[in-house]
């Protein structure tokens, strides 16, 4: 098992240094910030281009806003430069209708369940792909919220790669009973904070990853920030009971932190944050995550690079 998370630490993950380079040369920043993650995948890609066999799974797991999609089409190009063929298949695809989702104790369905999930047809496709480099999976309905009637065919090359992304993708459940010398398990999330004045935490990797949900929720999920605030305890229960229990099981590890991104996420993240009433009971969280995102120096969406995990959140 190797770890590369060590390898792959921000030193310059002071508010102080973070400014100072923003307002250096900004491109330069984004393009060193992003070459940094971009190495971590080139070496995951290597050492997940020796599975394939007849054809292998990458199991990529990650919490809420860790850029788990993103990564996974990433993944994908960068094996691709190595000579292997790969399909990225997302564990969302495998939700049960919220009839049958599992009850929360106030009678809510618990999305957050691996047990949402279609956990027999997801280790039959999976089965079915590395026997005979097909399977047909469901396709769910976000807006519907039950799967489609018609099923999506997927064929495989030769000596292929399948890449299953979601929160779960590291749970046991649902890689029992297959080929262990075929799977790569791999764990990403933002590894990393920020420190403010004296080495103070300023926001911490949780924080980080809630400013991008933020920002993702509003812009596509139509979500206030006080709505996004009042979800993330739930999100964060989920992730201590469902995800960060299987790190250990990992084969190697990514940290999704980049260290601009602050700078970046800003002016929304604040102009989202000024919404939220003083009448909330989240008007101390938003005060206090206003106070440190304030701090960074600006910077605009065209520093962002076409293929950064960063247009996950802003589109």
């Amino acid at each position: 098992m190797i770890r590369l998370e060590s390898q792959y630490i921000h030193y310059n993950n002071t508010l102080e240094a973070i400014n100072r380079r923003a307002g250096e040369d900004p491109q330069a920043f984004a393009r060193d910030s992003e070459q940094a993650y971009q190495s971590q995948l080139r070496q995951v890609a290597a050492r997940a281009a020796g599975r394939t066999g007849d054809c292998g799974v990458v199991l990529l797991a990650g919490p809420s806003a860790s850029g788990k999609t993103t990564t996974a089409h990433l993944l994908s190009e960068a094996l691709r430069q190595e000579g292997v063929s790969s399909q990225v298949i997302s564990l969302d695809d495998f939700y049960l209708s919220e009839a049958d989702s599992p009850r929360l104790e106030d009678g809510r369905p618990d999305f957050e369940s691996v047990y949402a999930l279609d956990v027999p047809q997801i280790k039959e496709c999976l089965l079915s792909l590395m026997e005979t480099r097909s399977c047909c999976m469901p396709v769910f309905d976000f807006a519907s919220h039950r799967p489609k009637a018609e099923k999506r065919r997927v064929e495989l090359p030769p000596h292929s790669l399948v890449i299953l992304e979601g929160l779960h993708a590291l749970n046991p459940i649902l890689s029992q009973g297959l080929p262990r010398g075929k799977l790569l398990h791999a764990y990403l999330s933002v590894k990393q904070g920020v420190e403010g004045e004296g080495g103070r935490p300023l926001l911490g990797p949780n924080d980080m990853r809630l400013v991008r949900r933020l920002v993702r929720d509003a812009r596509f999920r139509a979500c206030t920030a006080e709505r996004t605030l009042d979800m993330w305890p739930s999100v964060m229960r989920g992730e201590y009971q469902y995800i960060k229990p299987f790190r250990p099981s990992a084969d190697l590890t990514i940290n999704t932190f980049l260290a601009y991104e602050g700078c970046v996420l800003r002016g929304e993240a604040l102009a989202l944050l000024a919404q939220v009433p003083s009448s909330s009971p989240h008007w101390g969280e938003a005060c206090r995550l206003r106070e440190a995102v304030a701090g960074f120096t600006p910077l605009p969406s065209s520093c962002v690079p076409e293929k950064s995990i960063l247009h996950e959140f802003l589109g």
